[in-house]
């Protein structure tokens, strides 16, 4: 009985050590290959589109990291960093959903609800990131654009 459970503490401590990754360097030395990549949008760089009806912003960005290998063989993931470059920074997988309220008349102390969703697509060389709210309430304020926001993207071949 021993043995077994000397066996089984072996064998797991060899698959936590096998799971720790690092950069490797051709992809066949059996260690993880990974870019990890910040990036920030400013308020400038958000376009409009509001093309049948189907209103949002969106950040075309170019990746010439993300190769045709990659794009069908590899695993590219997002994250939407908070307060970045401080000690209360947070990131949070996309796609990012948050349901969210605002005071839609103070003098009746009417609220308003909509959700905020930031998501993204990609393709080889590039790269899009994409924000909608539910109300679609930025047709009616002209002068709205997200927010300046930081992400990491995380390559693994």
């Amino acid at each position: 009985m021993k043995r077994v459970i000397y066996g089984l503490m072996v064998c797991m401590a060899v698959m936590f050590t096998a799971c720790q990754g690092q950069p490797g360097k051709d992809g066949r030395d059996g260690l993880v290959n990974y870019y990890n990549i910040p990036i920030q949008i400013n308020q400038n760089e958000w376009s409009y589109s509001n093309t049948n009806d189907n209103n949002y912003f969106f950040a075309t960005i170019s990746m010439p990291e993300i190769t045709w290998d990659i794009y069908e063989h590899g695993n590219v993931m997002v994250y939407r960093e908070y307060d970045a470059g401080t000690n209360a920074a947070v990131q949070t997988p996309l796609p990012y959903v948050r349901h969210k309220e605002y005071v839609a008349d103070e003098a009746t102390n009417t609220w308003g609800f909509y959700t905020e969703t930031v998501d993204y697509e990609f393709t080889a060389g590039t790269m899009t990131i994409f924000y909608t709210v539910s109300d679609f309430d930025y047709e009616f304020d002209l002068n709205f654009i997200p927010e300046q926001m930081s992400f990491r993207v995380f390559i693994m071949f």
